[in-house]
């Protein structure tokens, strides 16, 4: 059988045809270390597939679930058996009855969290990148007397557990008067340093400054420059981050505990709900619940899993 495929040689790309036989499979051309190997390497790739996969089902099976053929179920060791009934009204009552008490006493229902989860992570996603793109730009392209200060604090600042600093985050959340406000998720993330900021000032670093000097020869200024020319050419590393971040900020709930108690999040609230739950509480309306807020993830991740792919080569980001 032929097969076309391109090749490269002196310094081009050229049309190749070469003869492939139809004898056997890759795997059978192997030696046979080489096939255990594989097959070693191909069953622990299923036992981790496995390993995602079994979660999600157990929420799925037992979310539809009765309250007492979960308990009936969980204490036969039958976790995953089929329902007897399936009761997708449990989703319903997840939103009607999943509810946690603020520092006020107010009840706060699952239909809020989900409101307070699209605001934290806009608020994450919106200023980290931007906040990120104008700091990695700045220090990328510009020369001025600070400019190595500056880096060397965006990279120290990454060595700092996040464990150590948190008496001092938490103190100056509170004298700025931002702490348990809505203001807090979009001045928390507007530092523009950590990871965020590596990718986009590896990015700018690399990207040639005669563009923004063909703007300077036209008449243009800095911001013309920055905003017509450079950051249109940034958007796939931006969207990456964006993408990564959003994940990040809607599974976070350790910040939220912290700095928003009374401005719960889906991830937060459902865990503070858990910690309230008794043995013979409702699980599968909690599990209803959880299954939910996993929903938007897995559909961004799955949606833009190939773009995440394409952005990222060995050591970094492409554009």
């Amino acid at each position: 059988m032929i097969k076309k495929v391109v090749g490269y040689d002196q310094g081009k790309f050229v049309p190749l045809e070469i003869k492939v036989s139809k004898e056997g499979s890759i795997l059978s051309k192997r030696g046979k270390g080489e096939k255990i190997v594989f097959a070693i390497v191909f069953v622990i790739f299923v036992l981790y597939a496995v390993s995602l996969i079994a979660p999600f089902l157990f929420l799925f099976i037992n979310s539809l679930k009765g309250g007492l053929e979960y308990i009936n179920d969980r204490n036969a060791s039958a976790s995953f058996a089929l329902p007897d009934k399936w009761l997708f009204s449990n989703y319903v009552e997840a939103f009607t009855s999943m509810k946690m008490v603020d520092s006020m006493g107010n009840d706060i229902y699952l239909p809020t969290m989900l409101f307070n989860s699209l605001w934290y992570t806009f608020a994450c996603v919106v200023c980290g990148v931007a906040a990120s793109t104008l700091t990695g730009y700045c220090l990328a392209k510009y020369r001025f007397k600070l400019r190595g200060f500056f880096y060397g604090i965006a990279i120290f600042s990454m060595t700092i557990p996040i464990i150590g600093s948190t008496g001092a985050s938490f103190r100056l959340m509170t004298i700025l008067g931002i702490y348990n406000t809505p203001l807090f998720p979009f001045l928390n993330n507007f530092g523009g340093f950590g990871f965020n900021f590596l990718v986009m000032y590896g990015f700018f670093a690399n990207l040639p400054w005669s563009y923004a000097e063909a703007v300077f020869i036209d008449g243009g200024g800095h911001g013309t420059a920055f905003f017509r020319v450079m950051l249109p050419q940034a958007w796939p590393p931006m969207l990456t981050l964006a993408i990564m971040a959003f994940i990040g900020a809607w599974n976070d709930y350790m910040t939220v505990l912290l700095y928003l108690p009374d401005y719960p999040t889906l991830a937060s609230g459902i865990y503070r709900i858990q910690l309230s739950l008794t043995r013979g509480g409702n699980y599968p309306v909690y599990f209803a619940g959880l299954l939910v807020s996993t929903i938007p993830v897995i559909a961004l991740y799955g949606g833009f899993s190939n773009t995440i792919m394409q952005n990222f080569t060995v050591g970094g980001l492409k554009g």
